[in-house]
């Protein structure tokens, strides 16, 4: 490539290949209008010089500043381009590009540790059940925290085997942010039949709320679109338990 053509590259193209040519002097370019800048408080070494050189770049004495005019015309250039063009950081620039295409990303399943069943806990087709598999899996988990509210979903097959858990997000000591993508999303990927939702409240009182009433009957609805059962949502005090389906909570 000669310098005319690398004049001429546009600016993100000439960003990707600065990032990926010289890592080094990425973080200190600057993108003005179409421009990119580089300051250096100590000249570069020769072989950086060349290299700036190879990709376009020239000296600037008048503004001490290796430029790229990134297709700019001439005539552009007279005047300081700081004066009618905001000044970026080239970071800024190439994280906040719109311009580029999403990246496609694949999901899977992972166990994170096992989680041994007796054959009297495989399945969990009681709160009881259920909350022992709490006790023993979820309140041990190193990410449990028992002063706020953790929201935990059980995953089980058509025989109301756990296939395993996810302790979905934390709250506060009274307050907890449910939504039903993340509550199906794990569900979903490992093609569970049946979820059992779970809570704590740290105060030790295991009456349900309005807002633990209703975030049940939401997601009692979201889960019959999925075709994937909600079979109770059983809520973790200290040191009882409440069943809302066992309340009448479920009933149309």
């Amino acid at each position: 490539m000669n310098d005319t053509d690398a004049s001429s590259l546009p600016t993100l193209d000439l960003l990707g290949r600065l990032g990926r040519e010289m890592p080094e002097v990425f973080e200190q370019a600057l993108v003005v209008g179409k421009w990119v800048w580089l300051e250096f408080n100590v000249a570069p070494v020769k072989p950086i010089r060349e290299k700036l050189k190879e990709l376009g770049f020239h000296w600037n004495a008048g503004r001490k500043c290796w430029q790229h005019p990134c297709g700019l015309p001439t005539e552009r250039s007279i005047r300081d381009p700081r004066s009618y063009y905001q000044v970026i950081p080239a970071t800024d620039m190439a994280l906040n590009d719109a311009t580029a295409a999403p990246a496609a990303k694949e999901y899977k399943v992972i166990a994170l540790r096992e989680c041994p069943l007796p054959e009297s806990l495989a399945f969990c087709d009681t709160p009881e059940r259920a909350a022992e598999y709490w006790r023993l899996h979820v309140a041990t988990n190193p990410y449990f925290n028992p002063e706020c509210e953790c929201f935990v979903i059980l995953m089980l097959n058509t025989r109301r085997r756990v296939r395993g858990h996810q302790l979905l997000t934390i709250g506060t000591m009274d307050t907890i942010l449910v939504h039903p993508r993340e509550v199906f999303r794990a569900a979903v990927i490992a093609s569970a039949a049946a979820v059992v939702l779970m809570h704590n409240h740290p105060s030790g009182e295991s009456s349900p709320s309005e807002a633990d009433i209703k975030v049940t009957r939401d997601l009692i609805r979201a889960g019959q679109l999925l075709k994937i059962e909600v079979l109770d949502h059983v809520i973790i005090g200290n040191p009882g338990h409440a069943s809302l389906r066992e309340m009448g909570y479920f009933n149309n």
